[in-house]
């Protein structure tokens, strides 16, 4: 054990116990484990828990609480030089500074035993130094802003609203009338995407994605589990290119309109978007999102989609409703950490089709878990045509915010041609101001 560390540790309790008010400025930034001793780890937990009490923290106190004897108390009080606040800060971040090595150390350590263990993975081990090492990060002591820091910087933004220097959208969806009713994708928000199969879905959320990287210029990263990259990029192409897919399929003939795919090859060529066909674990998915992040800061996730992700501890799990409300949390503390939008995409349950209205619910997502809870946003798509084979709404797709945290719900009546993997804006009708009005949750009504 290292007796200069414990010297350290010993002047920093000792100081606290003659004057509490030292707490005020270090009590949150050292925390008990930080501590190389086993008593001072006790007895500095011990003197966090009577200061949050509003209790002394005298000797004869803090020897009751720790159950640490009052000999060895007093003599680290009576071997104290200092009790000046910017001592005491000083051997604080020693303290600090030399636990997290010892984390370090001690976490490399296990990263190297387990690749010397049989049949060790090499993606397993990445991911756990890099997990490892983002602890250690993240431990680092961060700057709280204060509540009137926090006001200044929401009046300062809703002042840039007001005169149009800001808007309030946030990543566009690329769709007008969605983006009004939903204000956009915001940062750290995890919004869910859910339709019954064949109502689009995928093609919806590879067009976000494939906008904001060729048209806005974003950081785009899209984890597809029933896609290879090759029929994402077949499918980017023909959104790009704005021709039908079975074209694209069996292009012989049609000679003269190759210039099509040149210009959509062009701007794919230079986006920043990166598509993967091979992590079908969270586990791998939130490591990567945080590899890309660390290289440059990503703009959105898409996630397609949740009931297929797995875990490497699959087992911990009670059921597979509680495994799969594991994964949508994982991905909203993702968008949080990462500060962008994840946009899953989900599946939904067989009930929509015994209804004679087969519009779905939140009730409907499959699986759902705490899925409901987590996301900020749920969009569910409904194209009646399906249903209905003489249906007078062929074309059109329906976009039904089921919840907007903080804003309207309602439904967006878009433009579908799946031909192409489409979707785009509607003229606004009479029926969308209906809509409109008749929105539940809506403030600004």
């Amino acid at each position: 054990m290292n007796t200069e560390v414990i010297q350290y540790e010993n002047q920093i309790i000792g100081a606290v116990t003659l004057d509490s008010s030292l707490m005020i400025k270090v009590g949150e930034q050292l925390h008990a484990e930080d501590f190389a001793g086993a008593d001072q780890q006790i007895a500095w937990g011990s003197l966090q828990k009577l200061w949050r009490e509003g209790k002394p923290t005298d000797v004869v106190t803090l020897s009751e609480a720790s159950g640490l004897a009052i000999d060895l108390l007093a003599e680290w009080v009576r071997g104290t030089y200092s009790h000046d606040a910017n001592s005491v800060a000083t051997w604080v971040n020693i303290v600090r500074q030399k636990a997290r090595i010892h984390r370090l150390t001690t976490g490399l350590a296990d990263v190297l035993n387990s690749a010397q263990e049989k049949g060790a993975d090499a993606d397993a081990l990445l991911g756990q130094a890099r997990d490892m090492l983002m602890g250690i990060e993240s431990d680092a002591v961060q700057t709280k802003r204060s509540a009137n820091e926090i006001l200044k910087d929401r009046i300062a933004a809703l002042d840039r609203r007001m005169n149009g220097e800001e808007s309030h959208i946030g990543l566009t969806t690329g769709l007008r009338d969605l983006d009004d009713k939903i204000y956009g994708f915001k940062p750290s928000e995890l919004i869910l995407l859910a339709a019954r199969p064949a109502m689009g879905k995928s093609a919806l959320a590879l067009q976000i994605a494939q906008q904001a990287a060729c048209d806005h210029g974003k950081n785009v990263a899209v984890f597809n589990l029933e896609m290879d990259e090759d029929e994402m990029f077949d499918r980017f192409m023909v959104q790009r290119g704005e021709f039908p897919a079975d074209w694209f399929a069996n292009p012989q003939g049609r000679q003269d309109d190759i210039h099509r795919i040149g210009k959509a090859v062009t701007s794919l060529k230079t986006a920043s978007l990166t598509v993967f066909d091979n992590i079908f674990d969270i586990e791998g998915i939130v490591a990567k999102c945080r590899s890309l992040h660390q290289q440059r800061p990503l703009d959105l996730v898409v996630v397609d989609y949740l009931q297929l992700i797995s875990s490497r501890n699959a087992g911990r799990f009670g059921n597979r409703t509680q495994e799969v409300g594991e994964y949508s949390r994982a991905l909203k503390m993702l968008a949080m950490s990462l500060g962008c939008p994840v946009l899953a995409l989900s599946q939904l349950n067989r009930d929509v089709e015994k209804r004679p209205d087969k519009r779905p619910l939140m009730a409907d997502l499959r699986e759902s878990g705490s899925l409901e809870q987590d996301a900020n946003k749920i969009l569910m798509l409904y194209r009646d045509e399906i249903y209905n084979e003489h249906s007078d709404q062929k074309g059109v797709a329906e976009v039904i915010v089921r919840k907007h945290r903080g804003g309207p719900t309602g439904t967006v009546f878009t433009k579908a041609n799946l031909r192409m993997y489409a979707f785009g804006d509607l003229a606004f009708s009479d029926r969308q101001q209906v809509q409109a009005q008749e929105a539940t949750n809506d403030p600004f009504a």
